[in-house]
């Protein structure tokens, strides 16, 4: 029989601070947390901000669809044990589509991702790995675990 994800959403308020967010993440995941992400290229400020502990995998012509101006999107992962760059991922999940949150260190099977298969949601979804996603507009979290 499949397992059934257990799936709570956590409300955010419309002006929650770093503080805070880091608290709720905190509150969810006591040590570590992974970031993966496909961060477009256009999000110079991010990429400086992250230097060299944003790991790239691999880069894809983005946005996957036919709409212009197309760019490159990197596919990658943050290891942030201080969870210092949660927050400035989480201001930026309106414009990144792909983004996860885990305690799990899922990077091995990010190599598998191409330009025809990116999506990240379906490596913790197949293997019942528990995560947390964004909801649209940063209005939630949505907590999944197995």
């Amino acid at each position: 029989m499949k397992s059934v994800p257990k799936v709570r959403e956590i409300l955010l308020d419309e002006e929650i601070d770093e503080q805070e967010f880091v608290g709720i993440i905190n509150g969810i995941y006591k040590q570590d947390c992974y970031i993966y992400a496909v961060i477009p290229e256009w999000e110079e400020e991010l990429f400086n901000e992250l230097s060299n502990d944003f790991i790239i995998i691999n880069k894809f012509p983005f946005p996957l669809t036919r709409i212009f101006p197309r760019t490159i999107g990197f596919l990658g992962y943050v290891k942030d044990r201080k969870k210092q760059n949660i927050y400035k991922f989480y201001l930026r999940s309106t414009t990144m589509d792909l983004l996860v949150f885990s305690e799990t260190d899922v990077s091995q099977h990010l190599n598998r991702l191409n330009k025809k298969n990116i999506d990240i949601y379906n490596i913790f979804e197949s293997n019942k790995i528990p995560h947390i996603t964004i909801g649209p507009d940063g209005q939630w979290l949505n907590i999944v675990e197995y």
